[in-house]
């Protein structure tokens, strides 16, 4: 596993994906520092931290999409799955590779932090809510990245997982509002107001918010970590299922 997690992580800058995953996820994030902080009378990380709620669906699909689909394409798979090795040891060697380099994007909020102490007079970071709101981009993006890996698995093509996981991720950035208007229908048609007891607690966007707003909740940790769990599973039968073929 460790074998495969540096080949993976290396590649990310041997290739130059890695410097522009990097380079955009600063760009961006920096972009909103600027504007929350200095331009606004937020002057909270936390609201650039959710500002880059979006900016994570679209970008950390760019980050798996080779993971699998590029082994396939250059028919290094085989070797891959027929190495002395566990399919979970495989899974969890791109995982943890691509995990990592989205934390080490998410460590430019503890220089956000420092610049704004240094800059700002008077300024006050609360360090609490600044470490719910990291947790909670972190966990986001772990479910993220254990979705797009599959979707990686399934395909030769980085194009198509990079796309499937985009609109995946858009599809998680509306599904509040579909299901919103969902109800907004049922009560138009019948006049009750309806509840979703299983639709409305599988919200992603949701269970980002409540750690963003820096409440704690075991709930919402077990949920993204449900996710990981579940997406890593189902790529490990996608390769076992290759490997037995």
């Amino acid at each position: 596993m460790i074998a495969i997690f540096k080949k993976d992580f290396t590649s990310y800058f041997t290739n130059t994906l890695g410097y522009i995953v990097l380079g955009m996820y600063l760009m961006l994030s920096g972009f909103f520092f600027w504007l929350v902080c200095f331009q606004s009378a937020y002057n909270s990380l936390v609201e650039v931290i959710n500002s880059m709620l979006y900016i994570i669906f679209f970008l950390l699909p760019l980050v798996t999409m080779k993971s699998f689909a590029e082994e396939k394409r250059q028919k290094t798979d085989q070797a891959l799955l027929t190495a002395p090795v566990k399919i979970w040891e495989v899974v969890l060697g791109k995982y943890l590779s691509a995990l990592t380099l989205y934390l080490i994007c998410n460590m430019v909020y503890f220089v956000y932090a420092f610049v704004l102490m240094i800059t700002v007079s008077g300024a006050t970071i609360a360090w609490g809510q600044l470490f719910a709101g990291i947790l909670g981009s972190v966990l986001l993006g772990a479910a993220v990245l254990a979705i797009n890996l599959f979707f990686s698995s399934l395909t030769e093509y980085q194009i198509i997982a990079a796309v499937v996981g985009m609109g995946t991720g858009l599809f998680f950035m509306i599904y509040d509002s579909i299901l919103g208007s969902l109800l907004n229908f049922i009560y138009s048609l019948f006049q009750v107001n309806y509840d979703f007891l299983i639709l409305d607690k599988i919200s992603v966007t949701q269970h980002y918010m409540n750690l963003i707003s820096g409440v704690f909740n075991p709930a919402d940790v077990v949920f993204y970590l449900t996710w990981v769990g579940l997406f890593l599973f189902l790529t490990g039968r996608v390769l076992d299922k290759k490997r037995w073929a």
